[in-house]
């Protein structure tokens, strides 16, 4: 096996059902391990369990998906973007260290197909007619090795609580690992991805559309205990 993709996911249940859908239809030579990290009830199709109750803890997954993966190279993504088919085109064919990946806005919709249309986005809470967004750091192909050598996740600060924004979540801080080992030595671009219409790219803010993801960015429960 070439790539692993590896999924931490929280209370986000319909929008997995939505990415395992899509990545059937895709059928690529990929292995897809979705990481239930402590959802209530818990995430029908999960490949694992965390079996973790703390807040915010997502590394702690992608580490438990990481250690069970089979691939050469991991492709570590959130629930929330939408991995192209070109994108795993690019990883299944890389054999260098780091890949990362622009994106584009879009959904996907029940039946698991990509949908761009304005009308649709709209309906997300997308009015821009640009459809390109920044690259993301906590989605990017890395050999599998490499994860393991610079120790993955860092265990404590996976237990901060923090989210990824304030600078100080888990993310920010493997990606520090990275650079300083690999200085000099920039990832690899791939081909876009996707993400869905959140938080800043959606007009009121809402990190939560449709109530399909999780709530502890919004519902002050960062820093305390998933209930």
């Amino acid at each position: 096996m070439k790539v692993s993709i590896v999924i931490s996911v929280y209370n986000s249940h319909e929008i997995v059902r939505r990415q395992l859908l899509y990545f059937k239809k895709l059928n690529l030579p990929v292995e897809i391990i979705i990481v239930d990290d402590g959802s209530n009830p818990p995430i029908e199709g999960a490949s694992y369990f965390t079996g973790n109750h703390l807040a915010w803890t997502q590394g702690l997954g992608r580490n438990l998906g990481a250690s069970n993966a089979i691939g050469e190279y991991l492709f570590m993504t959130d629930i929330d973007h939408i991995l192209s088919k070109e994108a795993l085109e690019d990883a299944l064919n890389f054999n260098g260290n780091k890949m990362i990946f622009r994106r584009q806005i879009a959904i996907l919709d029940e039946n698991g197909d990509i949908r761009q249309d304005k009308e649709t986005l709209r309906d997300w809470g997308y009015e821009n007619d640009d459809l390109s967004a920044s690259v993301h750091g906590n989605t990017f192909v890395i050999k599998k090795s490499i994860f393991d050598e610079l120790g993955g996740y860092d265990h404590q600060r996976c237990l901060l609580g923090y989210h990824p924004v304030t600078k100080k979540g888990d993310d920010c801080y493997f990606n520090a690992k990275w650079n300083k080992k690999f200085k000099g030595n920039d990832p690899v671009v791939g081909r876009d991805i996707y993400m869905f219409p959140i938080g800043r790219f959606n007009k009121n803010g809402d990190l939560n559309p449709k109530g399909l993801f999780h709530n502890l960015s919004q519902d002050g429960k960062v820093k305390a205990y998933k209930q």
